[in-house]
């Protein structure tokens, strides 16, 4: 038999050695909580919004910012105004706290984004988040679209009104119709199904856009929305980290009667990047 005091001997040396593996399981996860922690407290987000006359949305919409903002949530907010003929660029102008580009001629939703990536990368972003400029979209939802991000846990999240706790009201039925048959073909060219594709509000690291297998500066890609859906397909293609995250969408009739800005013309030219990309014509 062994005696007791070399048993009483070996129990201490395994509960001694336990406990200064378990001190230094925890240093560890508390270095590795710091490391985390710092590198949230670097991420330099912007968010950006194009607007063409839409002095009768403005106003409310960027008053929604000020809490972001206090909150820290986002480090600046940009406005690219194409060419508004409106009281869009004297609206803007009231809110210092916003950077306004402008464009001296109405050059479309494309060249308007073209300009705030140049923008956010010059200014060396980390997190590029992007929304209506018509009010369709929370500012307060900017948080939920960028945790997963500074989480480490994706590159690219689209926000989707069709996931469960997300929302859209006023959406005209045919418009829904559209959608839904849209972020179809999406979801078979790119082989993962997503729930809401054409919802512009999303959020990304700005690394995608300096990666020189995704082009969004290339001529073919036009000066509408083609580039939105470029990005967002090359994004899923290139074996970025994708994720939806519920969020919410309403829809006000503009003064000319209108939901929005987009066209049926504008269904059809979205979908060209989609085939030309799929089917190897451009890259």
């Amino acid at each position: 038999m062994t005696p007791r005091c070399e048993v009483d001997n070996l129990r201490f040396m395994e509960t001694t050695t336990l406990t200064v593996q378990n001190t230094r399981q925890t240093d560890s996860d508390h270095s590795n909580s710091s490391v985390r922690a710092k590198q949230r407290a670097n991420q330099r987000i912007i968010a950006f919004f194009p607007v063409y006359n839409e002095e009768g949305q403005l106003e409310r919409f960027l008053r929604r910012f000020e809490s972001v903002l206090e909150k820290g949530v986002v480090q600046e907010v940009l406005a690219v105004d194409d060419g508004s003929l409106d009281r869009t660029p004297e609206i803007l102008s009231q809110h210092s706290w916003c950077t306004a580009l402008r464009h001296s001629t109405n050059r479309g939703m494309g060249d308007a984004l073209r300009t705030a990536y140049r923008y956010a990368i010059e200014k060396q972003f980390d997190i590029f988040v992007i929304l209506a400029g018509n009010g369709k979209d929370n500012p307060a939802e900017i948080e939920r679209l960028v945790e997963p991000v500074l989480a480490g846990e994706v590159d690219y999240v689209q926000g989707s009104r069709f996931l469960p706790g997300g929302r859209s009201r006023g959406l005209p039925p045919h418009r829904l119709w559209a959608m839904r048959l849209f972020t179809w073909v999406f979801s078979l060219f790119v082989l993962r199904r997503f729930t809401d594709c054409t919802n512009g509000f999303r959020a990304y690291r700005t690394s995608i856009l300096r990666d020189p297998r995704l082009n969004w500066a290339q001529d073919w890609l036009g000066h509408s929305y083609e580039i939105e859906f470029y990005v967002h397909y090359k994004a899923s293609a290139l074996g970025y980290k994708v994720k939806e995250v519920p969020v919410s969408k309403i829809y006000r009739r503009a003064s000319n009667g209108s939901y929005s800005k987009v066209r049926l013309k504008d269904w059809f030219t979205n979908l060209k990047p989609l085939f030309w990309l799929r089917f190897g014509i451009r890259n």
